[in-house]
């Protein structure tokens, strides 16, 4: 279970970085409006991490809202609502955890997105982008914060669309002196529903 959480908790790290902070100019506007259409939207989150050893993982997150999401990595799946924590292994049945993780939740998200936000130095417009066919606006910027009291510093690159919403991002971070190089590409999908399991 200690091994779920702390996959989930990697994903969702992965998700804050591409929050967007204050910085200089057009880049600011643009990656602010991104953040703004991104938590405010219905996505799914498909990240892949590759460790500093060379050991992939890959993870998917459903957002409805930024406190009701749906999350798997490997063969373990959480549903995080404000009324519960809800975990499963497998095929195993769902089961929530003898202490209530959803507070934790719920307050490590606007915690971590204030810091991020805080945190974030050396925003660049990097220009257009041909990725998979698709012409993408990239800015990049860097991160130094903590989420759930651990140091986080990253390199980032988003890639928006013609909307302006975050469609890509990708990130290498140095958290507790371990590296990681992270993609994430996020698909908008209003049909997203997260309920507790039955």
């Amino acid at each position: 279970m200690a091994r779920m959480f702390t996959g989930v908790a990697l994903a969702l790290l992965a998700c804050l970085s591409a929050l967007p902070a204050l910085a200089d100019g057009d880049a600011r506007d643009a990656l602010f409006n991104a953040y703004q259409k991104m938590v405010s939207a219905h996505y799914v989150a498909d990240t892949v991490t590759v460790d500093g050893k060379g050991q992939k993982s890959h993870s998917t997150l459903e957002f409805e809202t930024m406190n009701r999401f749906r999350a798997s990595t490997g063969d373990t799946a959480m549903v995080v609502l404000p009324e519960g924590v809800w975990m499963r292994s497998g095929n195993g049945e769902w089961m929530q955890p003898p202490i209530d993780m959803s507070a934790m939740f719920k307050g490590m998200l606007p915690m971590a997105m204030d810091e991020v936000r805080s945190g974030t130095t050396n925003v660049k417009d990097e220009g257009m982008r041909t990725i998979n066919g698709q012409d993408l606006r990239a800015i990049s910027y860097d991160v130094d914060s903590k989420v759930m009291g651990i140091s986080v510093s990253s390199h980032n690159t988003v890639f928006l669309d013609d909307s302006g919403k975050i469609v890509r991002s990708e990130s290498d971070s140095t958290v507790m002196k371990q590296t990681s190089h992270t993609v994430q590409t996020l698909r908008y999908d209003d049909s997203i529903r997260v309920t507790a399991p039955r």
